[in-house]
C-alpha cells in the first residue's frame, strides 16, 4: 500500500460470518439470494427476517422502516444495494450495523450516505456508521471473477473526476475549493489501483483486502471533505444517465469503469492510463460482454448534457458538452469499437 487507509473498522479474513453473528442479539438481514446462499448456513443463529435488496426509493425504505420487527443489529450482506438498504434501516432506526460485502464492486459499505434513487436520478442522504466491516475472502471469491475485477470502478473514477473538478474549479464555478492534499490522494489511489490490478486479475487475498483499503479510504475522505469532488464527476454521471436512458443498469463498477474509459476521452485526459488499469485487472471492458448495446451508449450520450442539467449535478466536462459526430467518434474508439 502506498498509504495507511483510515476510516470503518475493517475486518479481514475467511470463515467471518459465524464470529460475527455470535456477537450479535436479535438481528434481521439485508441481502441478495447469491451471498446469502453463501453466508447463512455460516450464522450462529438465524436472523428474524430475512430482506431482499433492490429498490432504493426512499419511499421502499421508509416502508422497511416502520413495518420490520425490531431487532438489535442490522446486517448488510451483498452489494451496493444491500448495503445502503442496511444503513438506511440501521440510521433510521438507531441500531447497530454490521457491513458484509459480498463483491468489491462499490465503496458503500464505507460510505454513511445512502446513495437514494429519486425524481429519476440519485441524492445522498443519512449517516450510518457500521461497527464493522466484515470482508471476508471466500465468500468474495465465491462471486463470479468478473464481478471482483469490476470493483476496480469506483476507484478508476478519480482519473475522470479530479479532472471535471480542476475544470470546474478554473472555471470559477465549484463549490468545492480545490484541495490540493486530496487531489493528490486521487493520484495516489489511482497508483495503487495500477499496482494492485494484476492481483485482483488473479483473485488473491492481497487483491482483494488492497482494494477494500481503497474503498476504506476513499470513503473516509468523502466523509472528512464533506463531498466526493475528487472520485466522483462525469463518469458517474454517464452512469446515472444510462440507468436513467435504458430503465436498467448494469454491474456498478463495470458502467462507472465504462464511464471513465468514455469521459476520459472527451476529456482529452490521457485515456490510455484507465484502459491500461482495466486491462491488467481483466475487467469485463466489451460492449458485448457487459449486455450493452451502441446505441444505449449513443442515446446516453445525448441525453447527458440535459441530464445534469436538470438533476443540478456539478460542473463537469458534460455541462457544456456538444455531442456530435466528434463526440460519438472518441467514445467509439475509446470502446474499441
Amino acid at each position: 500500500m502506498r498509504f495507511e487507509a483510515q476510516g470503518f473498522t475493517a475486518r479481514y479474513g475467511s470463515g467471518l460470518f459465524a464470529e460475527l453473528t455470535a456477537g450479535l442479539g436479535s438481528w434481521l438481514v439485508v441481502t441478495q439470494p447469491e451471498p446469502w446462499a453463501v453466508v447463512s448456513t455460516e450464522a450462529d443463529h438465524p436472523p428474524e427476517q430475512v430482506v431482499t435488496a433492490g429498490d432504493l426509493s426512499p419511499e421502499h425504505l421508509e416502508l422497511l422502516v416502520d413495518t420490520l420487527p425490531p431487532v438489535d443489529a442490522i446486517v448488510g450482506v451483498g452489494g451496493g444495494s444491500a448495503m445502503d438498504t442496511a444503513k438506511w434501516i440501521a440510521w433510521r432506526r438507531g441500531v447497530s450495523l454490521h457491513n458484509v460485502p459480498s463483491v468489491p464492486s462499490v465503496n458503500a459499505c464505507f460510505t454513511r450516505m445512502v446513495a437514494l434513487r429519486d425524481v429519476g436520478g440519485v441524492r445522498y442522504e443519512g449517516d450510518a456508521v457500521p461497527e464493522a466491516v466484515w470482508v471476508d475472502f471466500d465468500l468474495m471469491r465465491s462471486a463470479e471473477a468478473a464481478l471482483v475485477r469490476g470493483g476496480i470502478g469506483d476507484v478508476l473514477s478519480c482519473h475522470t473526476a479530479r479532472f471535471d473538478w480542476r475544470l470546474a474549479v478554473d472555471a470559477g464555478v465549484e463549490d468545492h475549493p480545490w484541495d490540493e492534499g486530496a487531489a493528490q490522494m486521487s493520484l495516489d489511489y489511482l497508483a495503487e489501483l495500477s499496482d494492485l490490478a494484476p492481483e485482483l486479475a488473479e483473485g488473491t487475498d492481497d487483491g482483494i483486502r488492497r482494494l477494500m483499503e481503497l474503498h476504506r479510504d476513499v470513503g473516509w475522505r468523502c466523509h472528512e471533505l464533506r463531498h466526493a469532488r475528487f472520485e466522483e464527476g462525469s463518469e458517474h454521471f454517464f452512469a446515472y444517465t444510462f440507468e436513467a436512458v435504458t430503465g436498467r443498469t448494469i454491474m456498478h463498477g463495470e458502467l462507472v469503469a465504462l464511464g471513465v474509459l468514455v469521459m476520459s476521452a472527451i476529456q482529452a485526459n490521457d485515456p490510455t492510463r484507465p484502459r491500461a488499469i482495466c486491462d491488467a485487472a481483466r475487467m469485463r471492458t466489451g460492449l458485448d460482454e457487459l449486455g450493452v448495446t451502441w446505441a444505449e451508449i449513443v442515446a446516453t450520450l445525448r441525453r447527458l448534457p440535459s441530464f445534469v442539467e436538470e438533476q443540478q449535478l456539478w460542473f463537469s466536462v458534460c455541462t457544456d458538452l456538444t455531442v456530435d459526430d466528434s463526440t460519438l467518434d472518441l467514445a467509439a474508439e475509446a470502446l474499441g469499437i
